[in-house]
């Protein structure tokens, strides 16, 4: 019998610089993308556009708020590490189990916008901030399976490293 499962977010948290920013609303996690490069070449049916695995695109990630307690120094210039935590619901249909996995996200990033949002009446008043990411890295149950470093050249999927491969070549 397949073991598919269902995920839920149950609950966040988001902290930044180390401080429970409250009433965060959602957090738009980065496009993780590979650049590539458009192969084109006599006798193919296509072009391909063949994916570089040891560099990545610019990555940006946003966080929604109601500007609840410490939200102000979400929009403070400069460097962020922005951690946030995740309480996931699955149910396994196999076994007809509930389950509860972590999830964390720690992101290393610089403030880049924010977008002041809208005065209505009746509504709260939030903004949404957006960052450029400097780290990002993903953590589920205690497993770290993802780790892209911009300035440490580290790209890295399931404990599998993508870069260092091509170091090892060019020692």
């Amino acid at each position: 019998m397949p073991t598919k499962v269902y995920n839920n977010v149950e609950g966040h948290r988001l902290l930044n610089n180390g401080l429970v920013a409250e009433d965060v609303t959602s957090v738009g996690l980065p496009t993780v993308k590979h650049s590539s490069t458009d192969i084109k070449a006599s006798g193919m049916a296509m072009d391909v556009a063949m994916p570089n695995t040891t560099h990545m695109e610019a990555m940006e990630i946003t966080v929604a708020h109601n500007n609840g307690v410490n939200c102000r120094y979400l929009a403070d210039p400069g460097k962020h590490l922005i951690e946030a935590r995740v309480a996931r619901q699955g149910y396994n249909v196999a076994s007809g189990e509930i389950e509860h996995k972590s999830v964390k996200f720690r992101v290393t990033c610089v403030h880049s916008e924010t977008d002041k949002g809208k005065i209505e009446t009746g509504n709260p008043y939030g903004s949404t901030e957006k960052y450029s990411v400097l780290r990002y890295e993903e953590e589920i149950d205690g497993e770290i399976v993802t780790i892209i470093d911009a300035m440490a050249g580290i790209i890295k999927f399931n404990g599998k490293s993508y870069t260092d491969e091509v170091e090892n070549l060019l020692a």
